[in-house]
């Protein structure tokens, strides 16, 4: 399960930045869904920098958890949110790299899904590795989304009204533009969106 040991504290820099490439920034609890079981809410912290998933035992240091062996994994914020992130290594994915990677979760509950990809990268003050650890470095956040078709394809998609529809197909285009402009839907809106994938997931 266990890649390696993390030095206690590693990844922290001495000198101030802004933002964190965690995806929360403190310790929290959640559910890791293993290839050989599940492991209840251990304390877990998610790298959106490395994609790596963190876990912090009773001793107080920290593993890095083997993702080779991981199929979901869940975290709570302090909100009462809750994170899912999950494989689809049976979907048809273009991108290779993607075929193992691990998605956010926005919707899956039937034949299609909304799904999603952050990742920070650390942004310096003069773009060079000479002002690493200077106030003036932050955490820049990236967003992609994808769709996930009934015919079990997984494409990235803009959060548009013509790109959604398109990602979607042909065959239940008619269906599905009506009921956009039935609903008056703007699929700029990730709730949006779910209420049309809950509607596909009918036709």
């Amino acid at each position: 399960v266990v890649n390696r040991e993390l030095a206690r504290g590693k990844g922290n820099l001495a000198n101030p930045v802004s933002g964190s490439s965690f995806l929360l920034p403190y310790w929290t609890r959640g559910q890791v869904i293993m290839t050989s079981g599940t492991v209840p809410q251990p304390w877990l912290k998610y790298d959106l920098a490395g994609d790596r998933l963190l876990w912090r035992r009773p001793a107080g240091d920290s593993l890095e958890l083997n993702t080779n062996e991981i199929a979901e994994f869940s975290l709570n914020d302090v909100r009462g949110g809750t994170y899912t992130y999950r494989r689809y290594l049976t979907a048809k994915i273009e991108n290779p790299a993607l075929r193992i990677a691990f998605f956010e979760v926005r919707y899956d509950a039937g034949h299609a899904a909304l799904l999603r990809r952050r990742s920070r990268i650390l942004l310096h003050g003069n773009n060079g590795p000479s002002l690493v650890g200077r106030s003036s470095d932050k955490w820049i956040e990236t967003t992609t989304y994808f769709v996930k078709r009934a015919d079990n394809v997984v494409e990235p998609v803009r959060l548009t009204n013509k790109a959604v529809l398109a990602a979607l197909g042909k065959e239940k285009a008619p269906a599905l533009t009506a009921y956009v402009t039935r609903e008056h839907l703007n699929l700029s809106e990730e709730t949006d969106v779910v209420m049309l994938l809950k509607y596909y997931d009918t036709l």
